[in-house]
């Protein structure tokens, strides 16, 4: 194969396009379009239309958007109001629970979830842990920190990808938890 090379003369914005050569608002210099047969004022009346009709676009764009979302706000105001509030809340729950079994040592269930808002009134994933608790453990607190508090206690006991995650909240499914225990003895 033998290499070929192919030089290009450089070219500006107003260079040849479709064999027009083309200025601003997309209109041929005269001399480059004989066959249009245009006088220079009658170009120049057309830039000033086009510009013309370019802001009417945009102001009628500009007012239908805006009665397009005063009828969004109007219509689902509440709801929106409450996405704005479940929007301020933290993205993630932190959880820390302390419970013990056995009498000779203590165990942690470190959890990171979404934080959703209650169901029925119901928060469940307190009452997860609740359940788990109750039904064969002791149970000491449940904290709820903040995810600055969370991330500064138990750092080192969460691996550096969920670590990330967390940080780009991002991950709308995302449930970590670890269990650990230390014994006395």
């Amino acid at each position: 194969m033998i290499p070929v090379t192919v030089t290009v003369p450089a070219q500006s914005p107003q260079e040849l396009v479709g064999g027009l050569k083309m200025t601003d608002f997309n209109l041929p210099v005269p001399d480059d379009a004989p066959f249009l047969n245009l006088s220079q004022e009658e170009i120049e009346q057309l830039r000033q239309q086009k510009k013309e009709l370019t802001e009417y676009g945009r102001e009628k764009l500009k007012k239908l958007a805006t009665k397009a979302l005063d009828k969004l706000y109007d219509e689902n105001g509440a709801a929106l109001q409450q996405l704005a509030e479940i929007e301020r809340k933290e993205f993630y729950r932190f959880f820390a629970v302390e419970y013990y079994g056995t009498g000779d040592g203590i165990s942690y269930w470190l959890k990171i979830c979404r934080n959703y808002p209650p169901y029925d009134g119901e928060d469940l994933d307190l009452e997860y842990f609740k359940n788990f608790i109750n039904d064969s453990y002791h149970f000491q607190c449940i904290e709820e920190p903040t995810e600055e508090e969370f991330m500064s206690r138990y750092s080192n006991l969460i691996p550096a990808h969920i670590v990330k995650m967390v940080e780009h909240k991002n991950q709308p499914e995302l449930i970590w938890e670890t269990h650990f225990h230390v014994n006395y003895s």
